[in-house]
């Protein structure tokens, strides 16, 4: 049986920081982010993270693909869908929930051999890794949930599980 990778997007395989400094109000960091960060058209902007297609890809030799992404926005998944698409990347699955929150409890109703994450809050006020989602990082614990934090560094996590 093939291992099951879940990975999310956001600052995990794309660097939407480019988009949310634009788009931060009134200016970045800002105290909220226009929602025309969130239009097809900006999101198709979004570049691939070094290393994250090269990975992904060398984890879809063994591993089935998942995509698990939190998107509050009109249109999440399609747009995520064409995003992927355009980059490349190989997939099995594409999900969408609407908070970091609501992640444990979906993958706790599935098989989860990996889950790859940065698990930043706050992003939009500040760099990635700063501020973590801590109830989340605690629920995926507590629910026995393999995961790593991504920290910019694909190759570190290839070197662990491939």
């Amino acid at each position: 049986m093939r291992k099951q990778l879940y990975c999310d997007i956001d600052s995990t395989i794309n660097n939407h920081w480019v988009r949310i400094k634009r788009w931060a109000l009134p200016s970045f960091p800002g105290s909220s982010i226009d929602s025309k960060a969130f239009s097809r058209e900006e999101i198709m902007k979004d570049d691939v993270l070094p290393g994250a297609l090269n990975a992904v890809e060398q984890f879809s030799k063994d591993w089935d693909i998942h995509f698990l992404t939190a998107r509050n926005f009109p249109d999440a998944y399609s747009i995520t869908e064409q995003w992927l698409t355009q980059k490349g990347f190989p997939y099995d699955t594409i999900n969408v929930v609407k908070k970091s929150k609501d992640k444990p409890p979906f993958l706790v109703q599935r098989q989860v051999d990996l889950f790859v994450d940065d698990l930043s809050a706050g992003q939009e006020f500040g760099p990635s890794y700063i501020n973590l989602y801590t109830s989340t990082i605690q629920d995926l614990q507590n629910k026995n949930i393999k995961f790593e934090i991504f920290k910019n560094n694909w190759a570190e996590i290839l070197e662990r599980y491939i």
